[in-house]
């Protein structure tokens, strides 16, 4: 969808009011997609024995691009309702993660869902819910398929101590079905969401997949792993799929006809996402886990983001033989939801660098403060995002003058969602400039214009 002037235009002047109105107020890389390989150790005695018992249980889900007949994306799953309670058509219900089938949920047309047992049976799958924020996806085996599958996996109900001990199974780089054996070391700390942290190995191909207790019982969903860790890989809790399926069934129950289009529903699911995390942000959720905040940089007050959910950077060094000085301050809200591929949606980060003229000469020191001008590093857009549009104006919140720019680019498949980039330069001094940058990724046009604003009342 392409961008209105008129609404690029009203978002800087919305955002710049109040900076120009009063005085400032002084106040770790996932894979979803991809884990990355680990070693698997050699399974125990017990480890053994359940794979044994349920390995028949799991299922391949293989995501298959028409044209070519050939597969797109690969993952695991597990029937969690077959032959029907609350179900009279007797269909076989199958769970695995949303990224797995993100590509056909997108572009239904382009692509389809296959199925694979360990008896090498195949069949087709029909997508019927989906769950972005959690990364999970419920689909159907219809009734003349469903005698290929095994027997349903329990959900479990009971709370799983910390330091129980659980197995992953799945089906990793297409290599055959395995078990990884590891410690259920409760839940990530530093998430929006519930997530289960697992010290045991996961692999691409095994997202999807369930993680059990020693009774067989699902606990979680095999969702990704640490690239820079050893073992430290995560789970959806079972609630999350429980509650899923709960949801589907009474759809089903009340006559609700399958969907054949996604893109809405995912799109909502999207907003209410960047609206809860941004009623987090402003303090409106009740338990505050992050915020606005400010902290001093080279002896200046600058914006920040705080809480459990941010992590930032500083450093400080020498340039050009001593001729200047930077030092840069950077912030990163790990908040982001997986649409498909590389994008990602719901996240925000900031960065701020005050350089320092000692030696060199104006039109040389000037020239570094342009260096961090670009906002976007495909302005051109792409299949996802609209090519970006910018407007800039020169503004004086307090006693410096800065010119600032604000660059949208629209999601071309999701309405109202939007990735916004405001860069503040200083424009008002020789020996010193401060070089100010506040992404926002996937968040509708009202609450890009409520962050914006927070962000440039808090510059000084």
């Amino acid at each position: 969808m392409p961008l209105n002037r008129f609404i690029l235009t009203g978002l800087l002047a919305f955002a710049l009011s109040a900076a120009q109105a009063q005085s400032v107020k002084p106040p770790e890389s996932e894979s979803a997609t991809a884990p990355a390989p680990a070693v698997l150790p050699e399974p125990s005695t017990s480890a053994r024995d359940l794979f044994s018992r349920y390995k028949d249980r799991l299922l391949q889900v293989r995501v298959l691009l028409n044209s070519a007949n050939e597969q797109s994306a690969l993952g695991s799953g597990f029937v969690v309702r077959d032959q029907g309670a609350k179900d009279t058509t007797g269909a076989t219900w199958v769970l695995t993660n949303y990224h797995v089938i993100s590509s056909l949920a997108i572009d239904p047309d382009k692509y389809r869902i296959e199925l694979r047992g360990t008896n090498g049976r195949t069949a087709k799958a029909q997508l019927m819910a989906l769950d972005v924020i959690h990364d999970l996806a419920l689909l159907r085996v219809e009734p003349d398929q469903g005698a290929a599958w095994p027997n349903v996996f329990s959900l479990r109900e009971a709370p799983l101590a910390q330091g129980s001990k659980i197995f992953s199974l799945g089906n990793p780089l297409e290599l055959g079905f395995l078990i990884s054996e590891g410690i259920y070391n409760g839940l990530v700390e530093s998430r929006i969401y519930d997530e289960m942290l697992f010290s045991g190995a996961l692999n691409s191909g095994m997202s999807g997949g369930p993680a059990i207790d020693e009774q067989g019982q699902v606990v979680g969903v095999n969702v990704a792993t640490r690239r820079d860790g050893e073992q430290l890989s995560f789970l959806v809790p079972v609630r999350y799929a429980r509650e899923l399926l709960a949801r589907e069934m009474q759809e089903r129950s009340a006559g609700a006809a399958p969907r054949k289009e996604w893109r809405k529903t995912i799109a909502q699911q999207l907003l209410v996402h960047q609206d809860f995390l941004v009623s987090r942000l402003l303090g409106n959720g009740g338990k505050t886990a992050l915020g606005f905040s400010s902290q001093t940089l080279a002896g200046r007050t600058v914006p920040t983001l705080d809480g459990t959910l941010t992590k930032c950077w500083a450093s400080g060094r020498e340039g050009e033989k001593q001729r200047f000085a930077r030092d840069s301050l950077d912030c990163s809200l790990k908040a982001g939801l997986f649409v498909r591929g590389s994008v990602h949606t719901g996240t925000m980060s900031l960065q701020h660098v005050v350089l320092r003229n000692e030696k060199l000469a104006t039109p040389q020191f000037l020239a570094l403060g342009t260096h961090k001008s670009q906002s976007f590093s495909h302005p051109r857009g792409g299949s996802d995002l609209t090519s970006a549009e910018c407007d800039s104006r020169y503004v004086q919140p307090a006693s410096r003058t800065y010119r600032v720019s604000v660059c949208l680019r629209a999601y071309r498949k999701f309405e109202d969602i939007y990735d916004v980039t405001v860069t503040a330069v200083q424009m008002d001094d020789a020996r010193e400039r401060q070089t100010s940058q506040f992404w926002l990724k996937g968040f509708s046009f009202d609450n890009t214009q409520r962050l914006t604003q927070l962000f440039l009342e808090r510059l000084q």
